[in-house]
């Protein structure tokens, strides 16, 4: 598990690494970027561009202007946004654009009416993507095709933020707040072919265990411990992963995450800011 950290007065800053088992934590890298999805290919910002380096070798510009950039699965392609504005997030005007991992070929995929882009789906030719449509008044998550800008609508729904692929991309989870409507508020999940939407019963932050099985700490404020549950997508069955009675914890600040092979979770503890990981059954 990488971490970024600054262990003491005379340690180096940068990316270290512990094993999940525990032991004694070893510096991985001095510089912080966006590392691609294999670990490969490292972005960061200096002097105002953004530069794209193969870890141990050459680095060169990426066409982005200086805007964080995005991997493609396949490390192949390389994504970033250019918004109108800052301000009015509903309202702004977002470009997409793409081009190869070593910077060529360059050009605009999309021109979206609010919203942005929210993850790779792993066919590396389709993104998430929030967009108000120019004939509706509430928000939209679509699949766009990178190749010819076309949208597939999954949902619909005022205030719609925080969408979410599943692993192998055949779900979405989002969350749709302070709507005007209480049987809209919540989370939600559907299937990226726009289908089976449905509400849950819980509400709280989410990551993806593994495909089409949620993990979901839900906001419970008068309790004094976090617990972890699991959602099953196809039927909206919740179990219980963690018994606050039994494993209590406390996550800062929503800083945790998944292991790739959905065993563990790791978080930054809310009590003492160590790292601490739970297996999960």
């Amino acid at each position: 598990m990488w971490f970024i950290d600054k262990p003491d007065e005379d340690g180096p800053s940068g990316v270290w690494g512990v094993d999940v088992s525990g032991g004694e934590p070893r510096f991985i890298a001095d510089r912080v970027g966006v590392y691609s999805p294999e670990g490969n290919l490292i972005a960061y910002p200096e002097g105002g561009r953004t530069y794209i380096e193969r870890v141990g070798g050459e680095r060169w510009v990426a066409p982005s202007d200086g805007r964080a950039i995005s991997f493609s699965p396949d490390e192949q392609l390389i994504l970033w946004q250019a918004a109108s504005s800052s301000a009015n997030f509903d309202q702004r005007v977002v470009e997409v654009w793409v081009a190869r991992a070593d910077g060529s070929d360059p050009r605009r995929a999309a021109q979206l009416m609010g919203g942005g882009v929210s993850g790779w789906f792993p066919d590396n030719q389709r993104v998430l993507v929030s967009v108000r449509e120019p004939e509706r008044s509430d928000s939209s998550l679509a699949a766009l095709n990178l190749a010819d800008g076309s949208l597939t609508i999954i949902g619909r729904g005022a205030r719609l933020r925080g969408g979410l692929l599943s692993p192998e991309g055949g779900w979405v989870a989002y969350q749709i707040t302070f709507s005007g409507d209480p049987a809209q508020d919540g989370l939600w999940l559907a299937r990226t072919d726009g289908t089976e939407a449905r509400r849950l019963d819980v509400f709280g932050a989410y990551r993806w265990r593994s495909e089409g099985r949620l993990l979901v700490i839900p906001l419970e404020a008068s309790s004094g411990s976090h617990r972890l549950l699991e959602i099953d997508a196809v039927t909206g069955q919740v179990r219980a992963l963690t018994d606050p009675l039994v494993t209590p914890f406390r996550v800062a600040v929503g800083d945790w995450v998944p292991s790739p092979d959905g065993n563990h979770v790791v978080f930054v503890s809310a009590d003492d800011h160590n790292l601490w990981v739970m297996d999960l059954p």
